[in-house]
């Protein structure tokens, strides 16, 4: 006999009266309904999987018809229009007593539960009435404290019952503001990022954006929002480019590109802030010019504004050759094909070419042949030497270096063979070789802070022990300046500064510029290089000081002279050895310290560090008064304005213990003693100093604090300042101010009997709703559950997995070995080794004869407990009552709890009895009560046949 899905469904309503029909019922409905799945549960995501263990929680969860609160289950049921599905409520007779005609919906708390219309969030009473209109774009649950926060237009605030907002408004920078049960509720509020741009404009970063790092040339950021991914923003943080990557990342080779990836590939993004349309399945940098690209039709040689130069097989991409930002195609059988840096279009040099083996910075040099004789030069602009045509000196290379963008190139004798510049231009030409013969040619490695276009390039002086006469410069173009009167020249200044030279004649010693002009003239006996703006000078066989003006000054008849800047020197009378240190004044002409410091530092602005004979260092004015007692282990400069005092610190004190501080020329205080003070300067001369607590100040050049805001971490982004405020966490009353002010580096849980759990960097204690100590808490980590009698820590106990738990007078009074739950009415699900779990009692206890994959903890004389596979519910004694035939169960609430399998949800009772069932036909939610009545749709769609 065939028996139609209608049929069968009747038969099982009616058996659903009698509780001893109800596994029929599950068992005709599921196979009826087996082509219509509900979808009705789904397990708890993994992020939810420590609290669902410690607070005994089902790890699978309803959805149709979700768990009870305070005597009403959401239930998601068709709209009366049948155009949509709505929410509605049923009450624990499982009669529908809310219609389904909100949008979404939340659970009841305390007599109130958020819903949903037009968009828009408000509160409902128990009779689905709306007790807050709807108004707000986001809400949470109310509280014990009869407070929720709302969110209207981006900003959270606090309301009570009526709507009205309470307490002082939480101000834009609130992100989210997270409010929980309790007496007083507390409070915890994180805080959107703002950043500071140079010109102190304060830009504030919404949406759950996270400003990570700068990226590219038209000050643009890499950003992320929490709920979207990453993106591009622009210097008033507006998306350049929308959140939607799952990461933006920057080579740190070559950061000139961005590579923006997804499931899908990876897309480049220029340094303009432009996508390329491109999209790749793997991307690596090749070098500080060039990426290699994956697609499915090859490899792609990109350049840095992500252009495709060349397209490879992949057998040819891995034939290629890297040297310096060069990439090297030798597959060719007629040439080798070189990528340079900046073009588009490849060079080609002779078969069998192949990089030099020696390091030549932004050139490429090639060797050809058994003997690898030099055979081409190509400098960074593309221009060329050698290559297919013959170069005869090329031959002559055997060794190379780059000084100031410039190739030099040796011969086996260390000889100069040729210059080349950043064109590819051979700056020595015969004419110029041929001068040079017996003369030493020595390079100026000045650094690119001290070379201008005038700078010379080296230095030409006369070979020992030759005749050759004169001495000059090598000028950018290649020229000589010679001067046959010059005996010898050297650089002018210690510091590198290319700017002056000695000169030395037969009628005496002077100072000349790079364009040979007389400074100094060269009438002294002999002069030293210049030291912290003066040189030594022997006039008329006594030793003075001269400066850059020629004027001298009388020194003191010591063993030891050192310039230390602004015409005073420190001094050493005597060579024994541990001499000490004093100072002379050269300008005024007077002794300032006789002989008393083991190291003197520089002086500037009529100040000077000095290190005593003990080690510690201190501070002198220009009188060398004290102005900073010595009993510091350093004393650094950070500015010209501004001192770095660091304490001496113990053997085995870590460097974030170490106290410093700053202060001024003044030798005010700009930054307290601060444990861990660390210092770092941006190019315009702001301060960023930042402590191992998470303190930060911004100061200028001068000292002065511009920010140094509580709670508030400050860090650079490049040239710019991020403002990040650290999370607060505080206790309010019910009129929404603060009952415990928020503290900084603590960490509380929710009130509960009149206590809460608080972390500081001493550890966890317990407080009363004034905010006051109760009792220090036992070493570890604890938390208090919500519902649970004692606080409870997961710290492992002689490296084995273990349970403590503390009562509210900081006491502990448990300790089990394996993961329990929270202890509530004196019972804690355990779970054992082999993952299965049993019930302990309040002396900790275990029933031995209880073992299930998944329990609860007792509601209702019943708790849920899970076989293998499927869920029922057993007595106190751990004996199924209810048959382990569910898919996802909820805890017993109120004498009712939901239930779940693939074909229905239900509300059953204590016995079993199903109040409401909820299941698929026709392709929509169908309602019935205890019976056979169908609660809702009150109309069934016309292609729904019986």
């Amino acid at each position: 006999m065939i028996v139609s899905k209608p049929s069968r469904l009747r038969i099982a309503l009616l058996c659903a009266l009698n509780t001893s029909c109800a596994l029929a019922l599950l068992t005709l409905t599921a196979s009826a309904n087996a082509a219509e799945p509900s979808g009705c549960f789904a397990p708890l995501p993994a992020s939810q999987n420590d609290v669902q263990r410690r607070n005994a929680l089902p790890a699978v969860q309803n959805l149709c018809i979700r768990d009870v609160h305070e005597g009403r289950a959401a239930v998601l049921l068709p709209a009366a229009d049948a155009a949509r599905e709505r929410w509605g409520f049923l009450d624990n007779q499982g009669q529908l007593v809310i219609k389904p005609v909100f949008e979404d919906v939340g659970d009841y708390h305390y007599g109130v539960a958020a819903a949903k219309q037009q968009g828009k969030w408000g509160f409902i009473d128990t009779t689905g009435n709306w007790l807050i209109q709807p108004g707000f774009d986001a809400v949470q649950p109310f509280t014990e404290s009869g407070l929720a926060v709302v969110t209207v237009a981006g900003k959270s605030q606090i309301i009570d019952r009526k709507g009205a907002q309470v307490g002082k408004a939480l101000g834009d920078l609130v992100d989210e503001a997270i409010l929980s049960n309790g007496l007083p509720a507390r409070l915890q509020l994180s805080f959107n990022s703002v950043l500071l741009s140079p010109d102190g404009v304060r830009h504030l970063a919404t949406d759950k954006m996270e400003v990570a790092e700068p990226f590219g040339t038209q000050g643009l950021f890499i950003a992320f929002d929490a709920s979207k991914g990453y993106g591009i923003v622009d210097e008033n943080l507006g998306w350049r480019i929308a959140p939607q990557y799952a990461a933006i990342t920057l080579d740190p080779r070559n950061p000139a590109v961005a590579l923006a990836k997804n499931s899908d590939g990876i897309t480049l993004i220029r340094a303009d802030g432009v996508q390329d349309e491109q999209k790749y399945l793997s991307v690596s940098e090749e070098t500080g010019a060039f990426w290699l690209a994956k697609t499915a039709d090859g490899v792609k040689l990109l350049d840095n504004s992500a252009v495709v130069i060349a397209t490879f097989s992949d057998s040819d991409a891995a034939a290629l050759r890297v040297s310096g930002d060069y990439v090297l195609n030798p597959t060719s059988k007629e040439n080798l094909i070189v990528f340079v840096p900046g073009r588009k279009q490849p060079l080609t040099l002779p078969a069998a070419s192949e990089p030099w083996g020696q390091t030549t910075g932004e050139f490429l040099v090639t060797t050809r042949g058994e003997q690898k004789k030099v055979n081409a030069i190509i400098a960074p602009s593309g221009g060329m030497i050698g290559g297919a045509q013959n170069v005869g000196w090329l031959a002559q290379i055997s060794s190379a270096e780059v000084i100031n963008h410039r190739l030099w190139l040796r011969n086996d004798q260390g000889d100069v063979v040729n210059v080349v510049d950043s064109t590819g231009k051979a700056l020595l030409n015969p004419k110029t070789i041929s001068a040079l013969e017996n003369s030493r040619i020595e390079p100026l490695n000045a650094g690119d802070d001290h070379v201008t276009t005038q700078s010379p390039l080296a230095l030409i002086r006369p070979e020992a022990g030759t005749s050759k006469t004169g001495a000059g410069f090598l000028k950018p173009d290649g020229s000589l300046q010679i001067d046959n009167k010059w005996q010898d020249i050297e650089s002018a200044d210690s510091s590198e500064d290319i700017g002056q030279f000695i000169v030395r004649t037969a009628d005496g010693t002077g100072v000349i510029d790079a364009q040979g002009k007389v400074v100094i003239p060269l009438t002294e006996d002999n002069i030293s290089p210049f030291v912290k703006g003066y040189a030594l000078d022997y006039l008329d066989g006594k030793l003075t000081a001269l400066d850059h003006a020629g004027k001298h000054y009388n020194l003191p008849d010591v063993f030891d002279l050192e310039s230390v800047g602004n015409g005073w020197f420190r001094y050493h009378e005597t060579a024994a050895e541990g001499a000490l240190w004093g100072i002379y004044d050269a300008i005024n002409q007077k002794m300032v310290i006789q002989p008393s410091y083991q190291d003197v530092g520089d002086y500037a602005n009529n100040q000077v560090a000095v290190q005593t004979p003990k080690g510690l260092w201190g501070i002198l004015d220009g009188q060398g008064k004290t102005m900073v007692e010595a009993k510091y282990a350093k004393v650094k400069r950070i500015n010209s304005a501004l001192w770095l005092l660091t304490q001496p610190a113990t053997d085995d004190q870590p460097e974030s213990r170490v106290i410093a501080e700053i202060i001024g020329n003044d030798t005010k205080t700009r930054i307290a003693p601060t444990a861990g003070l660390a210092v770092n300067q941006f190019s315009d001369g702001r301060i960023l100093a930042t402590s191992a607590a998470g303190q930060s100040w911004l100061l200028d050049a001068k000292g002065n604090i511009q920010l140094h805001e509580q709670q508030t971490r400050i860090s650079a982004l490049g040239d710019w300042v991020k403002l990040s405020r650290q999370p607060q966490e505080g206790y309010l009353s019910a009129q929404g101010d603060w009952q415990i002010q928020p503290a900084i580096d603590t960490r509380g849980s929710a009130f509960a009997q009149g206590r809460a759990l608080r972390s500081t960097t001493a550890g966890f204690e317990l407080i009363d709703d004034k905010g006051a100590r109760v009792a220090a808490m036992p070493e570890g980590t604890w938390n208090l559950p919500l519902g649970s009698t004692w606080s409870v820590s997961y710290d492992p106990q002689n490296s084995e997995v273990a349970t403590r738990y503390v009562d509210n007078t900081g006491k502990l009074v448990l300790t089990v070995a394996g993961f329990a739950s929270r202890m509530v009415d004196g019972h804690a699900v355990l779970t054992r080794a082999d993952g299965t779990k049993t019930w302990i009692d309040g002396q900790g206890k275990a029933a031995d004869a209880v073992s299930y994959a998944d329990l609860g903890l007792p509601h209702d004389g019943l708790a849920f407990a899970k076989t293998d596979t499927t869920y029922g519910f057993v007595d106190a004694q751990g004996n199924y009552v209810i048959a382990p035939v569910y898919s996802a169960v909820s805890p017993f609430d109120g004498g009712v709890a939901i239930v779940s399998t693939p074909a229905m949800s239900m509300m059953i009772d204590t016995t079993g009895k199903p109040l409401a069932r909820l299941n698929k036909e026709c392709g929509i939610s169908v309602l019935y009560g205890a019976g056979s009545s169908r609660q809702w749709p009150q109309k069934m769609p016309d292609n729904c046949k019986p």
